[in-house]
């Protein structure tokens, strides 16, 4: 499966998602999409083995008449392989496949299929019930039983927030079914982590949609790698990797995709919903009952792997959680040795403590905290002691940027150890927390930040104002305290400001708004309106407001230079004065500085610009024949956003040449742009919310645009409408660089006063 294929396998699976669960909470549909994801994946596995044995027979799975005695024998054979290789056992009517067409009654599994066709569907929880139990039951006394035990208890099919009655959530589920059965997962061509991959992915978006909630199940996948790369490194396979706390298994198997091959893995996980989620990833991902074991219970209450020593642990436990911190603990192998307890208010360092009780004399172990573990005093500052000066097992402190986890902004850093240190006289520090991209509700960690964190710590590099080694001497001077600012100095020089260079652009600045006051007070002259006086942006943008409410209603209006009226308006359809194209998939990874190519990203339309583009600026190496490039008076709005009043949002490109990403709808049309999206933007938006479809990612379709009613002027007044709209605009500019402009003329001056 090529790279573009797992991409729209992972697509396809979120726009059901995303589209069946109505108003459904993102964590709350999670385990009802994931769990049938689940099923199908199960089913399909086994339908593919099952053939494999009956392949000398040729025979079908799915053929075979499970009541006749010669059925019952072939599938009592099956059974027993089944069993031995895959850890479970399906009947043919109980496979996913079956189960839709079930769902569909007469219709057809060729024919196409929609919504409300589906609404009078066979009813089919009872099967379904009866088949979840099925393949529980039949791992029970087998070896795999642990593994599959209550693994689908979380789809609870007589919930009400599927649905009031019976019938109602009988069509939500047969709906996620017969969807659900139309995607090929291709198993029998592509490598397992195909489909193990897509189901990360969706636990990645259900993540973003869950808020504070997604931090009990999700790290972040460059977090992970971050972490993966750090524990594998010099190592091409591992006997062992284990996570504590560890949610949906991600981190788990992130780790195993930096090595060639992971013998075991170990987990434990407190929640039970997120441990049912492990257990079904390790799975999706190819990983043999055997070879893994995950264990449900609270880690530091209540240990599942005492005794074990592992070769990589790594972890992201909750931050500053609470714990008993019961005296009983202070004999307890995992804390005795330190003399004291972590605090009751905050377990970071039982983590810890419990990690490295459990890290083996050649391994390596990262884990992410809070800063706070960093210097906080008392107990914890007792703890560090100990690991430093007394044990000499920490290898690494890594800062991270603050907001790149979900649910929390908090800065957080990775604190790596080994029992065995290469470099046993200094710790490495790295300050990571400016090198990350901003994005609307989260930062992220981009390949070359990733690419950064671990080759200095790999190669112990020391860069100014990034990384540094501090002898043991150092630290022991600095009480311990390993805030990372007192090692790393990250202090730049304010650099010298010219008052002349200034002075200058506050001229040219008063110029622009001469000049834009000029045409506005010809605009308003002809309009017979109020001039905005004054330089308040507040107050010009709500000028800008109320014109616009006056121009589109056409309770004002321009003439022709006769004085003539301009002809009445048209009455249109969106898609009768536009032709309509979509942009092309252009990545942040694609982005270089000063590339040969620029081009704009659907998301730079929410952060970056206004109705008007007339200079862009994002660039890509990219060719240009492979993209979609722009024609000046294009008009952009994006096909996906996080609301649906979000995603109403039009631009103008001004300039021909720009490379269009993907995410984005082109109206290509002889419509003055600056004209209509000003209109859409203002007059048009909720209207165009309205079309939006979709709950934790709305999509807006072109042939939904295409019906929007609109009324248009003839050009010369879209004209007139599209250049006062501009001069407000140059005027509300030029006002905010004055503003700009004297900041920095007072900062120059208290430059000059304070030398």
């Amino acid at each position: 499966m090529t790279n573009d294929q797992k991409k729209q396998l992972e697509t396809q699976l979120w726009n059901i998602a995303d589209s069946l669960r109505g108003k459904m909470n993102a964590d709350e549909f999670r385990d009802y999409c994931l769990g049938f994801i689940f099923y199908k994946y199960l089913s399909e596995r086994l339908y593919l083995y099952a053939n494999e044995i009956l392949s000398e027979d040729k025979l079908d799975f799915l053929a075979i008449d499970e009541n006749s005695e010669t059925g019952k024998e072939y599938l009592a054979a099956i059974k027993e392989e089944c069993i031995a290789q895959l850890g479970y056992f399906l009947n043919p009517s109980e496979l996913f496949s079956s189960l839709a067409k079930r769902a569909l009654g007469n219709k057809g599994n060729g024919e196409e299929i929609n919504d409300s066709e589906i609404e009078h569907s066979t009813f089919i929880l009872d099967d379904l019930t009866q088949v979840l139990a099925n393949i529980e039951r039949s791992t029970m006394g087998e070896a795999s039983e642990d593994d599959f035990d209550r693994l689908f208890e979380d789809l609870d099919l007589t919930s009400t927030k599927l649905g009031r009655t019976p019938r109602a959530k009988n069509t939500l589920i047969a709906k996620i079914l017969v969807h659900l059965d139309k995607i090929d997962f291709r198993l029998e061509d592509s490598n397992s982590d195909v489909l193990g991959d897509a189901y990360e992915y969706l636990i990645g978006q259900f993540a973003s949609g869950a808020g504070k909630k997604a931090g009990e199940f999700y790290t972040p996948q460059q977090v992970s790698e971050v972490l993966a790369k750090i524990v594998t490194t010099g190592k091409d396979r591992l006997k062992s990797v284990y996570d504590p706390t560890c949610g949906s298994g991600s981190l788990l198997l992130r780790v195993a995709k930096e090595v060639d091959e992971v013998a075991h893995y170990y987990g434990q996980e407190m929640n039970r919903t997120t441990y049912n989620l492990a257990r079904m990833n390790m799975i999706l991902h190819g990983v043999h009952y055997r070879n893994f074991d995950l264990k449900q219970e609270d880690t530091l209450e209540s240990p599942q792997h005492p005794g074990k020593r592992f070769e990589a642990v790594v972890a992201n436990p909750p931050f500053s959680a609470q714990w008993s911190a019961s005296k009983l603990f202070e004999s307890d192998d995992r804390f005795s040795q330190y003399g004291k307890l972590a605090p009751k208010s905050k377990a970071d360092f039982a983590f810890v403590q419990h990690m490295l009780h459990h890290l083996d004399d050649n391994g390596t172990m990262a884990v992410v905290l809070p800063h706070g573990v960093l210097f906080r005093g008392a107990a914890e500052g007792d703890i560090r002691r100990y690991l430093i000066k007394d044990r000499n097992w920490l290898d690494a402190v890594i800062g991270l940027p603050a907001n790149v986890f979900y649910g929390t902004s908090i800065p957080t850093c990775i604190l790596v150890f080994k029992k065995r240190r290469q470099f046993a006289g200094d710790i490495l520090f790295i300050d990571a927390s400016a090198h990350f991209e901003k994005a609307k509700n989260q930062n992220y960690l981009r390949p070359q930040d990733i690419y950064k964190i671990v080759t200095t710590y790999r190669e112990r590099l020391i860069e100014d104002k990034y990384s540094y080694r501090a002898d043991l001497a150092e630290i022991a001077e600095n009480d311990f305290n390993l805030n990372i600012p007192r090692y790393v100095d990250t202090f730049e020089e304010e650099k010298a400001i010219d008052l002349q260079v200034v002075s200058i652009a506050l001229e040219k600045t008063q110029e622009i708004l001469e000049i834009a006051d000029t045409e506005i007070n010809k605009f308003c002259r002809e309009l017979e309106i109020p001039t905005p006086k004054g330089c308040n942006i507040n107050l010009l943008q709500a000028y800008k407001k109320g014109v616009m409410q006056k121009i589109f209603s056409q309770q004002i209006r321009f003439k022709q230079d006769d004085g003539k009226p301009f002809p009445d308006w048209q009455k249109k359809k969106l898609g009768e004065v536009a032709n309509f194209h979509k942009g092309k998939g252009i990545s942040k990874d694609n982005l270089v500085d000063s590339g040969k190519l620029k081009c704009i990203r659907y998301a730079e339309l929410y952060t970056s610009y206004n109705e008007v583009i007339n200079h862009v600026l994002s660039s890509t190496n990219l060719d240009s024949h492979d993209l979609i490039l722009s024609i000046e008076n294009d008009v952009i709005i994006p096909s996906s956003g996080e609301t649906s009043l979000e995603i109403a949002k039009a631009a103008c490109v001004k300039i021909s040449g720009v490379a269009l990403g993907g995410d984005l709808n082109i109206l290509r049309t002889k419509i003055n742009g600056c004209f209509l999206a000003h209109y859409l933007n203002y007059y048009k938006k909720n209207e165009i919310a309205r079309i939006a479809q979709g709950n934790t990612v709305v999509h807006l379709y072109n042939s939904h645009l295409k019906t929007i009613n609109i009324e248009i002027p003839v050009n010369k007044e879209q004209e007139k409408i599209a250049n006062f709209l501009t001069s407000i605009d140059k005027k509300i500019d030029a006002v905010s660089l004055q503003i700009e402009k004297i900041e920095e003329f007072k900062n120059g001056l208290l430059q000059k006063m304070f030398v």
